[in-house]
């Protein structure tokens, strides 16, 4: 049988080298490590000029775990029956809307396998605005090629202990 002490121990080290663990491959990348996207999407131009709100588009982040990335779906609600255009960025998703073609979006934000991260437990629950850790993506007129806010285990404790949050391990480390 083992001692609660022991167990206490164990615990303690299973969360400090999860903890390195994290330090180590919470390191955001992108596609081939290019940093570059296949389209030069224009944040400013969707919100501001068409109104659009962040789940407009990320249509999951206030109801599941990934807010999702938009692709061909999302964007032939508006761009499918557009004439061309000047924009040889509109005309590039057009092409791909048209050939049904998903757009290979280089992913900007990684966390590891091993740890859980839910979009509608920090936007819906805890109401956190997406700038909080997106940057004012309303005034952004390139698309992501890296974070805004390095995602690593400190941010996130520091966050959780700024509002009251639980730290416990096994809430985010499976």
């Amino acid at each position: 049988m083992i001692s609660r002490n022991a167990y206490t121990s164990v615990s303690f080290c299973l969360c400090v080298a999860a903890a390195m663990l994290s330090a180590y491959s919470c390191t955001p990348t992108s596609e081939a490590g290019t940093g570059k996207q296949p389209i030069k999407y224009n944040h400013k131009l969707h919100v501001q000029e068409n109104e659009l709100e962040c789940s407009e588009c990320h249509k999951y982040v206030e109801t599941h775990a990934r807010a999702t990335i938009p692709n061909i779906e999302v964007c032939a609600d508006c761009h499918a029956d557009e004439p061309m255009t000047d924009s040889p960025e509109e005309r590039k998703l057009i092409e791909y809307v048209t050939e049904g073609r998903k757009i290979p979006w280089a992913k900007v934000y990684r966390v590891p396998s091993h740890v859980y991260f839910s979009h509608r437990r920090h936007a819906t629950l805890g109401q956190i605005e997406c700038a909080t850790c997106h940057g004012n993506v309303e005034e952004m007129t390139e698309p992501f090629a890296r974070p805004h806010a390095p995602i690593s285990m400190n941010k996130c404790m520091e966050c959780h202990d700024r509002n009251g949050v639980d730290n416990e391990c096994t809430r985010c480390h499976r």
